[in-house]
């Protein structure tokens, strides 16, 4: 006849809501009192700082004039009408666009002062 040898069980894993009493009590020890963090009041917001608003718009800016031939102002221009364009989805006035875009890149060049 074979021998039989008693089985040991395994510890048990502890679920999330298992706490230290809990495991304890089960475990036939003293049951300690569960710790928990004292409750804090809710933090007030620190105060932002406030950055000063730029009070020149943009075209008034002091801007270094650069140097371009009429081929590439040309070129600049068209490329920044069309991308105005795509933001409307091709539904907006293609002579308002190439006109804000040629203000556009005329500010850019620093040729509109």
């Amino acid at each position: 006849m074979a021998e039989v040898t008693p089985k040991t069980s395994a510890p048990k894993k502890t679920t999330a809501r298992q706490t230290k009493a809990d495991i304890n009590a089960k475990a036939g020890g003293k049951a300690e009192p569960e710790k928990t963090a004292p409750k804090k009041s809710p933090a007030k917001p620190a105060a932002v700082k406030k950055t000063p608003v730029l009070q020149a718009p943009v075209e008034k800016m002091p801007v270094e004039k650069r140097i371009v031939d009429g081929e590439q102002r040309y070129r600049m221009i068209a490329e920044a009408a069309y991308f105005r364009a795509e933001r409307c989805d091709f539904k907006s006035d293609p002579v308002r666009d190439w006109i804000e875009a040629e203000r556009d890149i005329a500010i850019l060049l620093g040729e509109d002062e």
